[in-house]
């Protein structure tokens, strides 16, 4: 019978039918003083038997936890990671990526602390980068999500090898795309050799200033604005202000697309000027461009 059993036996049948209970496990505490009123024994054991319930038991035996793996990569910048705390309240996946990618190019990770809203993201939403999420939070990272459980599935995948994907990543491309064909599918310059030459920036300028994108702009824009050079932003300085200078050849009701395209644009490269400086340590050379009201 177990010692509860039998402190309950006790209390049912009355302590002048049936001795007190002794021999009490360590985790309900010292052992009784037998000098004290059998009635209240019992009901004092009935007490530390509630009380041992809910702080709960010594295991009598514990095998030792899973160690984490340790990490080689340097941690990123407090001012990198002033960033990534921007860019998840509220959430936007596509600049998230770019963080990820970039810490990924500079041989840093995201600091411990951002491992949980970065692994909450990833489970809601397959846009996030998960091979540079992988990467960027390093195999201490990857281990702190297979503890959880309902991240079982994130966990696989970050564990997969790596995949070809679409990203933000600027891509290497071998690939020559003309003015004239980029005039006629925008979407081309995607595929264009990178860097790109001072003619095909200006041409895709022009394409997004022009509005005739409509809706489909600022994503265009944004996803531009992650392959830009960062050397051209003073050319897109420079064609904001032909743009500007020249409002009538916009198409008409294409000027707010075009406002709301150029500033994502702009949004996006100052956020890739504002990382390299955080990562590298390297000052900001250029002063940032500020887009007109049209």
């Amino acid at each position: 019978m177990s010692m509860w059993e039998d402190v309950v036996t006790t209390g049912l049948i009355g302590t002048d039918r049936r001795p007190t209970p002794s021999g009490l496990p360590a985790s309900w505490g010292a052992e009784l003083d037998q000098v004290v009123d059998p009635a209240h024994a019992v009901l004092t054991l009935a007490a530390r038997h509630r009380a041992a319930t809910r702080a709960g038991g010594f295991l009598a035996s514990c095998p030792p936890c899973v160690v984490a793996p340790p990490e080689q990569a340097p941690v990123a910048s407090r001012a990198a990671h002033e960033i990534l705390a921007r860019l998840l309240t509220p959430v936007e996946v596509d600049l998230l990526n770019l963080w990820l990618i970039a810490a990924v190019r500079y041989g840093q990770r995201a600091s411990a602390g951002y491992w949980t809203p970065l692994a909450i993201v990833a489970a809601r939403t397959t846009e996030l980068d998960r091979r540079a999420l992988a990467q960027a939070i390093g195999e201490r990272g990857i281990w702190f999500v297979e503890q959880n459980p309902q991240w079982a599935r994130l966990a696989s995948a970050l564990r997969l090898p790596a995949q070809p994907r679409d990203s933000a990543e600027p891509a290497v491309s071998d690939a020559e795309v003309t003015e004239e064909a980029l005039r006629a599918d925008p979407e081309l310059i995607m595929q264009a050799a990178t860097p790109w030459s001072d003619q095909l920036t200006w041409t895709v300028l022009e394409i997004i200033g022009s509005g005739r994108l409509q809706q489909h702009g600022i994503r265009y824009a944004a996803r531009v604005g992650a392959r830009l050079p960062l050397q051209h932003y003073e050319l897109l300085r420079s064609a904001v202000q032909r743009i500007t200078a020249q409002l009538d050849s916009v198409m008409p009701g294409g000027l707010r697309s075009a406002r709301e395209a150029l500033l994502a644009l702009e949004r996006t490269v100052w956020l890739h000027v504002e990382m390299r400086t955080a990562f590298t340590g390297e000052p900001i050379m250029v002063e940032r461009l500020e887009i007109p009201q049209w």
